[in-house]
């Protein structure tokens, strides 16, 4: 799903495990989990988390109202582009002029805890940005409010490499909230346990993230189980959205009104010990929508194409996702139940499931483009060979987006709430 997507767990785990297609998150320690789903005979997962976790933390002073030591130095790993970048996790400012991703970075030989970057990029200048956060974390996600005030992110402590460590560091994971401009940063307080995929409402007054369970030592990935939950940044109630559903895997999540979520996920646990009758039943879709409150299981939605997955919706509410009709493609259902089509480009080399294909996608909120990070087949996890790109939905051209390098990056003070005016 979301990449096997742990979405999240640590350069460590930065892909976290998740569970079905997409990626996981990564943080302290990097780990290479694979997965295969076998679904009517069609190999459909394969894992790439990794954690990173080094000795250290900062954050306490961050919370404490002292400015923190940041991201000011770059790590000195290659980021040519035509060796491969690590791009994750993407978003688009509401403006449609804007990305927000991340990049992780991974050389043993230079350092062998990697580390993630938080960046900003603007379209038309083609400038980069990058955010000092605090050091002693990895950041696995971040994603824009819907009016682009805020951005909310997911992090683990850097702690050790061994397993015990990124199981440790997956329990210490957090959600922080900062404003647009790098003010504003703090820990929202919440129960300690694996939470990662952070979004905002559409009023900006909750966050919405995943929340899993620690699997036994020894698996092969750190957590599954996930599950939707929303805090109140006014209150500091913090609880479950919906469910419990106990997905083995999660990608994206996007609220399409304050009580209603359209999610990315697979593998309900309910269905584990029959999930290839589910997946034909429902012909492999990993998209729902769930509302506030539910506690039945939803059917999958989207089911028209084999293999639906990485849902978005634009403000009019064309549906956007990926999946197979034959080959891999891009689709948009509209509001009518009209569904385009674009396969993926043969410039990009082959696409399917188990090569290259979208790593992470999400629709301009004014239905122009979709942003997207797309993975090269063949490519093992820690060569990072991920781009960006953008395909134009009015003409049907898809754009290649030529990055500058880490070094080139324009630096994004970040001071802690405290400290920052109202």
């Amino acid at each position: 799903m979301r990449h096997a997507r742990l979405h999240g767990l640590i350069l460590l785990g930065v892909e976290e495990m998740g569970c079905s297609r997409k990626r996981k998150e990564t943080h302290p320690f990097i780990f290479i989990w694979q997965r295969v789903f076998k679904a009517i005979g069609i190999l459909v997962v394969v894992l790439l988390p990794m954690a990173i976790l080094a000795i250290g933390g900062c954050m306490n002073s961050a919370q404490s109202g002292q400015t923190t030591p940041n991201h000011s130095e770059i790590s000195p790993l290659e980021t040519d582009p035509a060796k491969g970048r690590d791009f994750r996790d993407i978003s688009v400012h509401p403006n449609g002029e804007e990305l927000l991703f991340t990049e992780c970075v991974y050389d043993p030989k230079v350092e062998p805890t990697g580390d993630c970057y938080v960046l900003r990029y603007r379209l038309a200048t083609k400038s980069l940005y990058r955010y000092a956060l605090p050091t002693g974390y990895v950041y696995q996600t971040a994603s824009l409010s819907p009016h682009g005030h805020f951005i909310v992110l997911s992090r683990v402590p850097k702690i050790g490499i061994s397993e015990d460590a990124v199981r440790q560091a997956h329990d210490q994971s957090e959600i922080v909230h900062m404003k647009v401009d790098g003010t504003g940063f703090r820990v929202v307080p919440l129960a300690k346990g694996y939470k990662v995929g952070p979004i905002m409402s559409d009023d900006e007054t909750r966050v919405a993230y995943w929340r899993s369970t620690l699997r036994p030592p020894g698996s092969k990935t750190f957590s599954s189980h996930f599950d939707v939950w929303e805090v109140d940044l006014k209150t500091g109630q913090d609880r479950l959205f919906a469910g419990q559903f106990k997905f083995f895997d999660r990608s994206g999540l996007q609220y399409l009104s304050q009580d209603e979520m359209l999610v990315g996920a697979d593998g309900p646990s309910q269905y584990a010990q029959a999930i290839s009758k589910y997946w034909a039943k429902y012909n492999r879709s990993a998209i729902y929508r769930i509302a506030r409150g539910m506690r039945a299981l939803p059917e999958p939605t989207l089911t028209e194409v084999e293999g639906a997955q990485y849902p978005s919706s634009d403000r009019a509410g064309n549906l956007y996702f990926q999946g197979q009709r034959p080959g891999i493609s891009l689709f948009r259902k509209d509001r009518h139940g009209e569904i385009q089509q674009w396969g993926w480009p043969v410039r990009y080399g082959p696409g399917d499931w188990g090569g290259g294909g979208w790593y992470d996608l999400v629709a301009d909120p004014g239905g122009s483009f979709i942003a997207f990070v797309y993975k090269i087949k063949g490519t093992l996890a820690r060569d990072a060979k991920r781009r960006l790109g953008l395909l134009i939905t009015q003409t049907s051209e898809w754009r290649d987006l030529n990055i500058p390098a880490l070094q080139a990056s324009q630096l994004i003070p970040v001071t802690a709430a405290e400290l920052s005016s109202n």
